[in-house]
């Protein structure tokens, strides 16, 4: 009896085991299809054209941008916008050129990756720099950034930029303070006078 006691605890625990691994394994699988490859025939030709983009944006270049950018291309999350066209990026590019003026590090790393199969199937280049922005009145906020280039061809075809809005924000020197803040506690505190709860 307590074998058998015995063999249904270490059968249910294998399987708590498996199911466990199995729910791990699914994000991780489904998110990139096939083994990603830091070795791809054009790789160092794409992280100089990436190289080249970037330095596009610092300075301000938009003929250079668009010589390397598809035409059909998109920008990710930059400011508020979830994606921008290639035209709609160097309007807003041109525009924050007005109020401030971006210097990038030197020191910034990059590196190549091609993916085989699936949604993010392509040659990528992925970029991790420090950007500062410097104002007219003197001041200058510094953050990390990461760029994700995808390319189609020669050219970028998507560009996903992740940095820490809140910093430039709060840099700027504007508090950050969650919505509906004071409704939530006058409310609270006078309770409802309706009689609905």
């Amino acid at each position: 009896m307590k074998s058998i006691k015995k063999w249904k605890k270490k059968n249910l625990l294998l399987w708590i085991v498996v199911l466990g691994l199995f729910v791990w394994s699914q994000p991780v699988t489904a998110q990139v299809d096939g083994k990603p490859s830091l070795d791809f025939p054009m790789e160092e030709e794409l992280i100089q054209k990436a190289k080249e983009t970037v330095k596009a944006y610092e300075m301000g270049n938009w003929d250079a941008l668009r010589e390397h950018s598809d035409a059909d291309a998109m920008f990710y999350n930059l400011g508020s916008y979830d994606s921008l066209s290639l035209k709609e990026t160097i309007n807003y590019w041109s525009k924050g050129r007005e109020i401030a003026t971006p210097v990038l590090a030197e020191d910034g790393v990059w590196l190549g990756v091609t993916v085989p199969e699936g949604p993010r199937e392509g040659n990528w280049v992925l970029h991790w720099g420090y950007n500062t922005l410097s104002y007219p009145n003197g001041e200058t906020i510094s953050f990390p950034y990461h760029v994700a280039l995808k390319f189609k061809d020669d050219k970028v075809s998507r560009a996903h930029f992740y940095y820490d809005n809140n910093r430039i924000i709060r840099g700027l020197g504007y508090e950050i303070r969650p919505p509906f803040d004071e409704e939530l506690n006058d409310s609270l505190s006078q309770g409802d006078k309706s009689g609905n709860h």
